[in-house]
């Protein structure tokens, strides 16, 4: 009796663990998480980044880790097998490209539904590759199990740090100016169009956004060429959440403004410009750098590359938007896990 008691004890205090982190933001899970990273002198950057940065007999590495996952991240009425497999390096390099460094190899794990016929699973292993071809980056293995009922995919992969320093969100520092890469709100906007079939043509170029969304490698390269900044994060969750979590990091605020921000004309004109700063899954990259650097960022823009500068860093907490003079207050944020979206 006293087993089975203390048997029912742990189920119910596990129940009610499990409860209490269903109501947690994903932000806030991660904050008391970070308890269990254990220092070491060979650890660069540990809990609280887009990846971990290591230091090897050979340089400094990155190690990433993203899922996918039916119904959350994607939907097969949306999309389809091979896009899912693009997106799922898309977003591991993403990772990797906003931590300084070049992808070089991953691992993929597969939860597979009985839906799932052998032909959709090499349709999506055809996509991990062609992205994978794209960045150079080589597929090593990985794990496959099955699932009773959505399907997932989990890639870790692995870089090494090219940029003279890695980068970080806890680098940006009071006065720095902010930066942001093409267009926001395409990703989210091409979202909208397909849940409204009001323009389900895969040309469209916002819907091949959302499919498809490729991290802008060659500005990157430009940025990384020319040091502009130590401090660089991608834009998964939706531009005002990403910030904060950078200024968190950095234990700095930012102030935005509306009218350098790129949202694409035709969000503008449909009133959905709310699409560019919470819509999330852009995967542009977000970075800081100081003034001084503002006249590279400029010759940069100069040759072609697609980067605006939205905003600076300050020293009040929290991120702030003005359009004009007038402080806009926003509804929502981006998408959280765990909590209701912000």
């Amino acid at each position: 009796m006293y087993y089975e008691k203390c048997r029912l004890e742990r189920f119910f205090i596990n129940w009610y663990d499990v409860i209490r982190t269903m109501e947690l933001s994903e932000n806030e899970l991660i904050r008391k998480l970070r308890r269990f990273g254990r220092k070491s002198g060979s650890i660069a950057r540990g809990i609280g980044d887009d990846g971990a940065v290591v230091d090897l007999k050979q340089g400094q590495y990155v190690l990433v880790q993203d899922a996918l996952v039916e119904h959350i991240h994607f939907e097969f009425a949306f999309t389809n097998p091979f896009n899912v497999g693009k997106k799922a390096v898309y977003v591991n390099v993403s990772d990797i490209l906003s931590m300084g460094a070049e992808p070089l190899y991953f691992l993929v794990t597969l939860g597979v539904p009985e839906r799932f016929s052998y032909r959709d699973v090499q349709t999506l292993y055809k996509g991990l590759d062609r992205a994978s071809r794209e960045f150079h980056t080589h597929l090593l293995g990985g794990d496959t199990v099955s699932t009773k009922g959505d399907f997932f995919i989990d890639v870790s992969m692995v870089g090494k740090v090219v940029a003279v320093k890695y980068f970080g969100r806890n680098k940006a520092r009071q006065g720095e100016l902010i930066g942001v890469t093409g267009y926001l709100g395409e990703s989210a906007y091409g979202l909208h169009l397909l849940k409204n079939g009001s323009a389900a043509r895969p040309a469209n170029r916002y819907i091949r956004r959302y499919q498809s969304p490729r991290p802008p490698y060659d500005v990157w390269k430009e940025l990384v060429k020319n040091g502009i900044t130590d401090a660089m994060m991608d834009i998964s969750d939706g531009l005002i959440i990403d910030l904060e979590r950078m200024m968190t990091e950095s234990k700095t605020g930012a102030h935005l403004f509306l009218d350098n921000i790129p949202i694409p004309p035709i969000l503008k004109k449909q009133g959905l410009r709310t699409l560019a700063l919470s819509g999330g899954e852009d995967y542009q990259l977000l970075f800081t750098f100081p003034r001084d650097k503002a006249a590279v960022i400029e010759r940069i823009r100069e040759k072609g590359f697609a980067i605006s500068i939205i905003g600076e860093v300050v020293r009040q907490r929290g991120v702030r938007v003005f359009d004009g003079d007038r402080e806009i207050k926003l509804k929502t944020k981006g998408y959280e896990h765990f909590g209701t979206t912000q």
